[in-house]
């Protein structure tokens, strides 16, 4: 899914630290899984650690764990007393995600909630209301994601979301992995939701998949 620019790609990530072991082991598990192309590059984790940092929150949730590699991340985005939620469908992803956040110096400060994200959120609104979210998970469900983050997400809180771009499909590009009308049409609906200035502080950032960031205002 994710199409990189090599040479942007190659000079950026010069810039920064490489990855630790943990992240390195979230990476290797992806990619046993045949799933390495859908995690996020380390310029990616990098400002999606930064963001979360300079919001300062404390409680956060992730939509969408896959090895543990982004809630890594976010780990280090949060302060000493943060704690992250991480959501995770898969079982056997779940199991890769915990076996590298066991080796990470946060990883305690994470708990991997298991099942259909859709009805797991429902059951997190007790611990709320939250700082902010990430939304990386089915990309038909994003408009439900949105809609739980509207409802538990604190006014000032950050939406994070990835793969808003849909490899280009939501302005119509032919894409290599196919998507459905309907994935279409409901990225589309919250890519639109997320640029209502009257409910929401926000940019998509012009990664090779899009990511947006927004604060919410109401």
């Amino acid at each position: 899914m994710r199409v990189e620019i090599p040479e942007i790609q190659a000079y950026t990530e010069s810039l920064i630290p490489a990855e630790s072991a943990s992240k390195l082991s979230s990476r290797t598990s992806a990619e046993e899984l045949g799933l390495g192309r859908i995690s996020l590059s380390p310029s990616e984790g990098r400002l999606l650690s930064f963001m979360v940092r300079q919001q300062g929150g404390r409680k956060f949730v992730e939509i969408g764990t896959l090895t543990g590699l982004s809630a890594q991340y976010i780990l280090e985005g949060l302060p000493g007393e943060g704690f992250l939620w991480t959501l995770e469908k898969n079982e056997a992803h779940a199991l890769k995600a915990k076996e590298a956040l066991a080796m990470h110096p946060a990883g305690s400060r994470a708990k991997i909630v298991i099942g259909d994200a859709r009805v797991t959120l429902e059951s997190l609104a007790a611990e709320g209301p939250f700082d902010g979210v990430f939304i990386d998970g089915n990309k038909a469900a994003y408009g439900d994601y949105l809609a739980w983050a509207e409802r538990n997400i604190r006014c000032g809180g950050l939406i994070i979301a990835d793969n808003v771009f849909l490899s280009g499909a939501v302005w119509g590009v032919p894409t290599a992995q196919k998507f459905s009308e309907k994935q279409i049409a409901i990225m589309q609906a919250f890519n639109k939701r997320l640029a209502d200035s009257a409910l929401y502080d926000c940019v998509i950032v012009p990664t090779s998949e899009g990511m947006t960031v927004a604060i919410k205002l109401t």
